[in-house]
This record gives C-alpha cells, sequence and structure tokens, in this order.
C-alpha cells in the first residue's frame, strides 16, 4: 500500500524525468528524449504532459503509428486542447485512415475555429478523400488566417494540380516558395506543372535549382532527367552513381525509377554497357509487378480479326458525315512518333490535340458488357450491332469531344492502343481519320524497353522477349485492317520519313485531314499546349533524327528482340 508521500515522491521523480525529456529534445536528442518520456509515463501513466510531449516528438519524428496511442491518451486528459487533436490527427493520417483523421480535425476546428493547422491538415486530408472542393476552402482558410503559410499554399497547389488547374497550381507553389525559398518539395511539384504546360526551360531550371540545395535528391535526378542530355563528365552523373547505397531503403517504384534515369544519364555520356546493365535492372524489377497476359492478349487479337472481316465491315458502310467534330485517330505501339504527329496536327487553329484520352475503350467495353481488362468475350457482343447501332455509339463518343472542345473542327485521340479498334472506329465514325504511326520495330521496342510508363497497363514492355512479340501481334492486326478496309481509310506514317522529310510529310499529313497547310506546322515544338505523355520533353524541341538507329549501340544485348522482329524490318 502507497503512502501519501510515496505518491508525491513518485510524482516528483515523474515531473523530473520530463524535465529531463524536455531538456533532451530541445538540444536535438531525440530517442534520448523518447527514453525519458516513456520513463516518466511508466511511472505515471495519466501524466498527461509527459504522453503529449512523447506524442508530439514522435509525430515529428515520423513514428505515427507509436505516436497515435500516446496522442489519444493525451487527448482523454486534455480533452479542449485543439492542438493536440490536431496532432492525433497527422498521425491518423500518416496511417491512411483518412475518415478518422477527417474527424479529428473537425474536433479540433469545433475547439479552435480558428487554428490554422487544422485547416490545412483538414484540406488535405479532404483531398486524399477526393473531395477536392471542400478541401480547397479550408486550405483557402487555413491561408486567409495564417498568410504566409507555405504547407498550405503547397497542399492547395497539389489540389489544384490533381484537377488539373496547373496555372493556378503553379502560383500556389511560387507563393509556397515565396514563404520559403528552399521548400524543396514545391520546387518539385512547381518544376513537375510547369513540365505539363509546356514551360519546359523554366521545368529544367527549377529540378538544377532543387540539386543545387540537396545535390543528393534522386527524385530530383529523375525529373530533371527528362529535359537534360549529359555530356561526359557531367558531376549529375557521378551524384546519381553515388546513390546505389541508399536504394535498400527507397520504395520498389523509386528503385525503378532510379535505375531507369540511370540508364538514361549512361546512355547519353555513351557509356552503353552499363546503360544497358541499368535499364535491364530496372525492367527485371518493373516486370515483377507489373501484370501482363500475354496469352489473353493474343486471344483478344485473334477475336478481332475473325470478327471484322472485309466483308462485315463493307455490310454496314455508310458515306461520310459532316456532324459534330471529326475525330482523328492515331494509332500504334507506344514511342513510334504519336506524340509529334498529334503536335504537328494541334497546331493547326481548327484541331485540337487531347492526348491519350481512354474514352473509346472504355465505352466499348462498357457497351460490351465485359469490364475485364484483357477483353473476355470482346468484341461479340458488338459484332451483332446493327449499322444504326455502331453510329449511334460514335455519336456518344462525338459529344463528350464537342465539349471537350467545342470549337474545333477536328480532335486528336492518339491513344496508341486504339489499334486495336480500328474496325470499330470505322463503323462508328465516318468521317474519322485514322493515322497509323509506324517505326523501325527495334527503335520502337528499344524504346519502351528503356522508358519507365507512369501508368501500369504496359506490362509487356518491360521484358525484351515480350515486347518483340507484342510488336508482331500489333503488327499483323495493322495489316489485317489495310487488307480489309477500304484503300485510303488509314494513312501510314513513317517515323524514320517524317523527321527526314519533315514539310513533306507533314503536308502529307495535314492534307489527309482535308485541311489547308498552315506554316505554323513546322514550329509544332513552339506549341505550349499540355502534353500528359511519356514524349513531353520531345515535342518541345525541333525535328532531330538522334533517335533512329538509337538501338544499334546496345546491339550485342538485343538478342531476344531482334530474333523475333527481324523478319518485319
Amino acid at each position: 500500500m502507497t503512502t501519501q508521500a510515496d505518491d508525491a515522491t513518485q510524482i516528483a521523480h515523474a515531473e523530473q524525468l520530463l524535465q529531463q525529456g524536455i531538456a533532451a529534445a530541445g538540444r536535438g536528442a531525440a530517442e534520448e528524449a523518447v527514453t525519458w518520456f516513456l520513463k516518466a509515463i511508466a511511472l505515471r501513466p495519466d501524466f498527461a504532459i509527459a504522453q503529449a510531449n512523447l506524442g508530439l516528438l514522435l509525430v515529428a519524428l515520423r513514428r505515427h503509428a507509436q505516436a497515435e496511442p500516446h496522442l489519444r491518451i493525451a487527448t482523454t486528459l486534455m480533452p479542449r486542447d485543439a492542438a493536440l487533436c490536431n496532432a492525433l490527427g497527422v498521425a491518423q493520417e500518416a496511417l491512411q485512415r483518412f475518415s478518422d483523421a477527417e474527424q479529428t480535425y473537425r474536433t479540433a476546428l469545433e475547439l479552435h475555429p480558428g487554428l490554422a493547422e487544422a485547416h490545412a491538415n483538414l484540406g488535405n486530408c479532404l483531398r486524399r478523400l477526393n473531395r477536392l472542393f471542400e478541401a480547397e476552402a479550408h486550405l483557402a482558410r487555413a491561408i486567409e488566417l495564417k498568410p504566409g503559410f507555405a504547407v498550405a499554399h503547397f497542399n492547395l497547389g497539389v489540389l489544384l494540380q490533381d484537377r488539373e488547374e496547373h496555372e493556378r497550381a503553379i502560383a500556389e507553389y511560387r507563393q509556397a516558395l515565396a514563404c520559403r525559398p528552399d521548400y524543396v518539395e514545391a520546387l518539385n511539384n512547381l518544376g513537375s506543372s510547369l513540365r505539363t504546360q509546356g514551360h519546359v526551360d523554366e521545368a529544367r531550371a527549377t529540378f538544377e535549382r532543387i540539386l543545387e540545395l540537396r545535390p543528393l535528391q534522386i527524385e530530383a535526378h529523375c525529373n530533371l532527367a527528362q529535359f537534360k542530355t549529359y555530356r561526359p563528365g557531367d558531376p549529375h552523373v557521378e551524384q546519381m552513381l553515388a546513390q546505389q547505397h541508399r536504394l535498400p531503403s527507397l520504395p520498389d517504384e523509386g528503385q525503378i525509377r532510379y535505375w531507369f534515369t540511370v540508364g538514361k544519364m549512361l546512355e547519353d555520356v555513351g557509356r552503353h554497357e552499363e546503360s544497358f546493365a541499368a535499364y535491364a535492372q530496372g525492367n527485371r524489377a518493373k516486370h515483377a509487378i507489373t501484370p501482363w497476359d500475354e496469352a489473353a492478349h493474343l486471344a483478344l487479337q485473334r477475336r478481332i480479326i475473325a470478327t471484322f472481316t472485309r466483308e462485315k465491315l463493307a455490310r454496314h458502310a455508310v458515306p461520310s458525315s459532316a456532324e459534330g467534330p471529326a475525330p482523328v485517330f492515331i494509332v500504334g505501339m507506344p514511342r513510334s512518333g504519336t506524340s509529334l504527329l498529334e503536335q504537328v496536327l494541334a497546331t493547326l487553329p481548327s484541331v485540337h490535340g487531347a492526348g491519350e484520352i481512354t474514352w473509346l475503350p472504355e465505352t466499348l467495353h462498357v457497351e460490351n458488357g465485359d469490364p475485364g481488362a484483357d477483353g473476355g468475350a470482346f468484341p461479340q457482343t458488338l459484332a451483332h450491332y446493327s449499322t444504326d447501332e455502331y453510329l449511334a455509339l460514335g455519336r456518344r463518343y462525338i459529344e463528350r469531344i464537342r465539349e471537350l472542345a467545342p470549337h474545333a473542327t477536328h480532335v486528336v485521340d492518339k491513344l496508341p492502343d486504339n489499334f486495336q479498334h480500328v474496325g470499330l472506329i470505322h463503323l462508328m465514325f465516318p468521317n474519322a481519320r485514322i493515322v497509323h504511326s509506324m517505326r523501325d520495330p527495334m527503335d520502337s521496342c528499344f524504346s519502351c524497353f528503356s522508358r519507365l510508363f507512369i501508368a501500369d497497363n504496359l506490362g509487356y514492355t518491360y521484358e525484351l522477349g515480350a515486347v518483340a512479340r507484342y510488336w508482331v501481334s500489333y503488327h499483323e492486326l495493322m495489316q489485317h485492317w489495310n487488307e480489309v478496309m477500304p484503300a485510303g481509310r488509314i494513312l501510314d506514317v513513317s517515323y524514320e520519313s517524317m523527321v527526314g522529310d519533315f514539310e513533306n510529310q507533314a503536308r502529307r499529313l495535314v492534307k489527309y485531314l482535308g485541311l489547308p497547310w498552315d506554316d505554323r506546322c513546322l514550329g509544332f515544338h513552339q506549341n505550349r499546349r499540355i502534353v500528359k505523355t511519356a514524349s513531353v520533353a520531345q515535342v518541345r524541341k525541333p525535328i532531330y533524327k538522334t533517335s533512329v538507329a538509337r538501338w544499334k549501340p546496345y546491339e550485342r544485348h538485343l538478342g531476344p528482340l531482334l530474333d523475333v522482329v527481324r523478319n518485319y524490318r
């Protein structure tokens, strides 16, 4: 049985331990402080200040799972402390318990409606819950309450970037940097938004600024590599190579991105053996986590060929009409020059470049009643449509692109995989233009192999044999379309011809659309339209020929690719 004297001694001892913890935290000895706080709590589990200090310190150390129980006890013991409640929300949000975090932040704001940090955190949490307009209101309120709140400006920029309001996002990132010039995360996101908006030089300078502040920041090196051609002796190359010891601490995607970036750097400086080893490492890692069902893909190709015969296409043929904007489908392999063709066409005032929009395959698979990624029974259900039903399906798509670009006469959809849907495009859109972007399979496939794509729907690109076999299946399907479609329905454009005889090929492309030539097409790289594909940096450059026969320095490593495509070149 303890006496009052014992209790008083224990309280005093716990207070002493608390003060030692506070002193240790003050001089930067975080782990020592954690130890003192734990000792204080062991003596007095209901010691609210010790629980609060420990919870706040663990949040600062990003040890959120450990922090949460201490903050929960502290908020129970001090239920009127809004700042503690806000910190508990931070821990819950970091643990991806967003609904819990939202309620905790709202409790903090009930206690203290003017707490700018809680408004900012609630806004960011709502953004993660995809409630973007609610989120924006709280982030704006945080900035109103606390002018110069860099984190709130940054998070508002992230939200606007999510909504693809890039100019507004850029403004918020600039505000965050005005408050905190060394805010690396804001610099990184600013660079990304500038890149999307076509401000390539400024984006490059932004990523270079990050490396001035943090020369070893891997993400900035990865971002900069898209815009930069490295020369022998460039210190960035060695800085990146020196970071290999950090790879185990990076998530899988971070490690993969590192290897693809190193491969590109070493390719630029002519160290092709090391470059291929880096590309191969990145591809092995990405291939291991990216699904690809080759058998399902080949089965789908066979069904498409069997369904869309010459007789079927002729039976449903109707004259071209001028109803709505004319869709222009640029199809082919990834990395075959589709972005270049779109950029040239989008330079024409009456043409809107919509990029890689997925509306057509989404519409077709929903209509087919089969949401499966491999198509399942696609396209059998659609095979029984009447001519009017095909045209009605096409009109639904036309209405969507009309809303996207109400004043355009032509809208370009450059999703390369639409090569699978050329037969349906022919039946759905009598006034559509179909442009087939072609490239030497060795360059096209190796370019895929050396590129880390953002989406996870290109699993075949991460293994040389798989990408070669995919190219053959694509080539055979395009041959089928050329055999069964009316002559002239598809315009084949060779990448090699495009870069070797640009003006004549560009004129041929524009003529195919039935539009008058415009000399601005020759300056396509000056078009500042938004580009979201992997070719964002390339389409900002004038025509260059260095990507022709890019595969040759790697030839001795590309046997699995060359063996498959040799007879198609």
